[in-house]
């Protein structure tokens, strides 16, 4: 009984916990409930990452951008499990869609850059973390993965001489 949201409540409980087979059974009874609520298989896709079981992770958010194709936590979280797998021209792709549809968060454009990087696209790489650190000045990491972004372009530089 209740509604998919107060079952996505007590899942999060559970997550914070880190009981994640708890968390999952709360979230799936969400999705009985109302199975067009994108943000719990978001949910559960989370938890499936937590578990490191990402197949089913991929699952749950494809469905969740399947109902909501703006839901940019189902895109972000597809996005962090290539990067994960190093799958990097895919996780770069994700994370594009996912600042289209939300441009706001500056962890966002960090990873992007993290990920541009990696396939060597040291400039663009440059102008994401450029972004995030407008977005968060104070932002310690932001400073450090500009200085790894910098310390690429150098050595790129060396390299072409």
């Amino acid at each position: 009984k209740g509604t998919p949201e107060a079952w996505c409540v007590v899942g999060n409980c559970y997550s914070l916990q880190k009981d994640h087979d708890q968390s999952l059974k709360h979230f799936k009874r969400a999705i009985q409930l109302d199975p067009s609520f994108a943000y719990a298989y978001t949910l559960c896709g989370y938890e499936f990452t937590s578990n490191e079981d990402f197949e089913e992770a991929i699952a749950h958010f494809r469905k969740a951008i399947s109902i909501d194709h703006r839901h940019y936590n189902a895109w972000s979280g597809l996005a962090n499990i290539y990067l994960r797998q190093e799958k990097h021209t895919m996780a770069i792709y994700h994370f594009k869609r996912t600042i289209e549809i939300n441009p706001y968060t500056h962890i966002l454009y960090c990873t992007l850059s993290s990920a541009l990087l990696k396939t060597g696209q040291i400039e663009e790489a440059l102008e994401m973390i450029n972004i995030s650190v407008e977005k968060s000045p104070r932002n310690p990491q932001l400073r450090y993965t500009r200085a790894e972004v910098l310390e690429a372009m150098a050595i790129n530089t060396k390299d072409d001489d």
